[in-house]
């Protein structure tokens, strides 16, 4: 079963504020055309979902070129959610990621939609935000990690010991 939507790699005439629309009613996330604009034609790979002319999706990935890749802003408009575009956005993302290790972040709900396309859940990764907040509040990042026996705080950069032991 073929898709009815055409995905594209090329970059040109990329209509940067109604990729921005759709990021912000997604729900994904509020960003600057312009800054979207510059993180996609500074990706290894970009991909673009059109439903004839207007465009209703978007993926991209940055890569080293030789191990490894991530996977980032697979987002797809709320009218077309559900309608094979993300599938159609993956397969071609994929398709150009000829890499054996291949990482994203998901949120806990769309965590299944990345399982169809071999994704395990990561156990061994960190992330640092420069507002990491909302992470923890979204559940994205954890205050607390076991890790050889120990408890480490991680809910800011430092160098210090965690309050209260030396």
């Amino acid at each position: 079963m073929g898709s009815r939507f055409l995905v594209v790699h090329n970059k040109d005439g990329v209509d940067w504020v109604r990729l921005a629309e759709i990021f912000e009613k997604a729900p994904f996330a509020k960003r600057d055309p312009p800054d979207i604009q510059r993180a996609f034609e500074n990706s290894y790979v970009s991909c673009f979902a059109y439903d004839d002319a207007t465009l209703v999706g978007a993926a991209r990935a940055t890569s080293d070129g030789v191990y490894y890749a991530t996977v980032f802003d697979v987002v797809v408009a709320v009218e077309y959610q559900g309608m094979g575009v993300g599938r159609a956005l993956m397969g071609a993302l994929l398709e150009n990621l000829p890499f054996d290790k291949i990482f994203l972040t998901a949120p806990p709900d769309k965590q299944g939609f990345y399982r169809r396309f071999g994704f395990y859940k990561h156990n061994n990764a960190m992330g640092r935000y420069a507002s990491p907040e909302q992470a923890f509040e979204y559940g994205v990042l954890s205050r607390w990690e076991h890790v050889a026996s120990r408890y480490f705080w991680w809910s800011k950069p430092s160098y210090e010991p965690r309050p209260g032991k030396k």
